[in-house]
Parts: C-alpha cells; structure tokens; sequence
C-alpha cells in the first residue's frame, strides 16, 4: 500500500511540476527562481507528510524509487497531454489580466482628472 501511495506523490509531483512550467516560461528569471524553490518545498513536504502518514516515520529506498517511478511516467505519458491544456489556460488568463491592468489604468487616469484637488480637501491648513 505504502508503494502504491508514493506512486500516486510521484504522479502529484509531475502534476505540480507541470502547473508551474508555464509560469518559468512567462515570468522571467525572478519568478522561474520562486517557481523552483516552490517546488523543490513542495516535493520535500509531500515527502515528509508522506513518511510520517503512509510509512509511519520511515521512508524507504522502495518508496523513493515508487515515488520517483511516479513522477517518471507522469512526464513521459500524462505531461505531453496535460501541459498544451495548461499553456492554453495561461494564456488566457494573461490574456484576461493584461486586460483588466489597462481598463485599471484608464480608470485611474480618469479619475485622476476629475480630482485633481482632491487630496488638498483633506489636509489641515495652518
């Protein structure tokens, strides 16, 4: 049972690695750097939730090795149907967020002009 478990945290991992592939991809260094460092934080806590539940406090070569097995098919099977879906979807939603950045920005501007003299309603004079 404990095998099957860490095949399943591989197969979750790859999942999580492919979720953030397209962030790297579109956020430039900074936000690839904070996209490994939470993966690599997210793989060691799922193995150590997984010790201490599944294995009771000791995780094994075999469950390692069914863990990294996991994450091995995910990328050379799953990964190649799931990740076109994903980029779609981030496409979208950059899409969607370039989009409302702008409309922001024209209400800003907007609203900019129709108080100019705004901020001097609210300071005390001497």
């Amino acid at each position: 049972m404990a095998l099957a478990l860490a095949l399943l945290l591989g197969l979750g991992t790859g999942l999580l690695y492919d979720l953030l592939r397209p962030l790297r991809r579109l956020g430039g260094k900074p936000l690839a750097a904070a996209a490994d460092a939470a993966f690599a934080f997210a793989s060691a806590f799922g193995l150590f939730v997984f010790a201490m539940q599944a294995d009771n406090g000791r995780l094994g070569t075999w469950e390692l090795a069914a863990a990294l097995l996991g994450f091995l098919l995910y990328m050379h099977s799953l990964s190649l149907l799931v990740l076109p879906v994903l980029d779609k979807i981030f496409q979208i939603l950059g899409k969607g967020l370039r989009a409302l950045e702008n409309n922001l920005k024209k209400i800003q501007k907007r609203l900019k002009s129709l108080f100019p003299k705004i901020k001097e309603c609210f300071k005390i004079k001497s």
